[in-house]
């Protein structure tokens, strides 16, 4: 694996991010990673669960420590880590075919369709962050889409999308903190779309999402009023211009 990550890598766990927190209060370093073949209790956001057949997708948590632990930051530099890992996998046509694109806060889309998506947990002191990242690479359920359907390398597999991810993460960690959100900003769909964001008090917001702050909070122009929203399920919608 690329740099100083020390991925360790299990057949089956009930969830990485539950395991590599553990591993990080007992004092595993910065750049620690945990993949997994399996897992029988994966969760997405808004405690969704994440399936995939054995040895088929990516389900990894990765450990950041040190200047590396705000929360945004991380899922930031993981979430574009992870578009740019998928772009080197597909040919220019393919590209211009099934777009590889983000929907606010983290979910992985291909030509609009979700493939991947992560949740990140961080300790009450926020001294480390865990960032959980699954993604579909050979299989997907009927309404998913799956990376290895589009990809131009047909020895693509988890471990070799994980070497590029992790390659892409540690080089985006070079990066300011001003120039990671906009190189977020550049992969994410959501922007300027019309959306119905559903909160989790069960109201809907239904407006255009006209920008993302440094905190990762969804700004949402309504009808009557300027809405900043933190945590949301977004359903992008077409509107008259056909977005």
């Amino acid at each position: 694996m690329p740099g100083d990550w020390q991925v360790r890598r299990v057949v089956e766990t009930g969830s990485t991010n539950s395991d590599l927190f553990a591993q990080a209060e007992s004092g595993a370093p910065h750049h620690s990673a945990l993949l997994a073949d399996f897992q029988t209790a994966g969760r997405g956001r808004l405690d969704r669960t994440w399936q995939a057949k054995a040895g088929a997708n990516l389900l990894l948590s990765l450990l950041f420590r040190d200047s590396h632990v705000d929360v945004a930051q991380c899922q930031r530099r993981v979430a574009v880590g992870a578009v740019r890992a998928c772009r080197k996998f597909l040919d220019t046509d393919s590209l211009a075919m099934q777009p590889v694109k983000l929907k606010w806060p983290n979910d992985l889309l291909l030509a609009g369709t979700k493939f991947g998506g992560m949740l990140s947990v961080a300790d009450q002191t926020q001294s480390f962050v865990v960032v959980g990242i699954g993604v579909n690479i050979g299989w997907a359920p009927e309404t998913a889409a799956k990376l290895a359907d589009v990809s131009r390398d047909p020895s693509l597999s988890p471990l070799t999308f994980l070497a590029e991810l992790l390659r892409q993460t540690s080089e985006l960690e070079k990066t300011s903190d001003e120039n990671l959100h906009e190189l977020y900003l550049a992969d994410l769909a959501t922007l300027h779309r019309l959306v119905r964001v559903e909160l989790t008090d069960s109201r809907v917001v239904v407006g255009r999402a006209i920008a993302v702050n440094q905190d990762g909070r969804l700004i949402v122009q309504t009808d009557e009023r300027l809405l900043t929203i933190e945590t949301g399920d977004v359903v992008h919608l077409r509107d008259a211009v056909g977005e």
